[in-house]
């Protein structure tokens, strides 16, 4: 349960990924390359467990809610539909909200974690 809960994030932004090729593809009929990377990185990343990559997917994925974030609210407040309450805005702000949570805790555990170095992976013995 516990390993499941560390591994949280990476599976939130897989999932969201997966939803953004899917989505692109279904309603233009073509793929999206830059998700794709994106979600086959994280899954890279869900297996190997690298501290640095970790650290730089946690803060770019971070960057990424809170620039969405701001761009949801400020377009309800200065945009057209200003004096319209929609789902729309409701659920992107949720949605971005909980990105920006997941990002956060995906950056705490890295930062957190204790490196470990695999004898067959980062020496050379002789």
């Amino acid at each position: 349960m516990k390993k499941t809960f560390g591994a949280l994030p990476e599976l939130f932004f897989m999932g969201m990924g997966l939803f953004w090729i899917a989505e692109r593809y279904f309603t233009l009929g073509s793929v999206n390359y830059f998700a794709l990377l994106i979600t086959w990185l994280l899954f890279l990343q869900f297996f190997y467990k690298n501290r640095l990559a970790g650290l730089v997917y946690g803060l770019g994925l971070g960057s990424f809610s809170v620039y969405r974030l701001i761009s949801v609210i400020s377009g309800y407040f200065h945009g057209s539909e200003a004096e319209v309450f929609t789902q729309s805005v409701v659920f992107s702000t949720v949605l971005y909200g909980m990105a920006l949570v997941m990002a956060s805790v995906m950056v705490y555990k890295y930062v957190t974690s204790k490196v470990r170095y695999d004898e067959s992976v980062l020496t050379i013995t002789f």
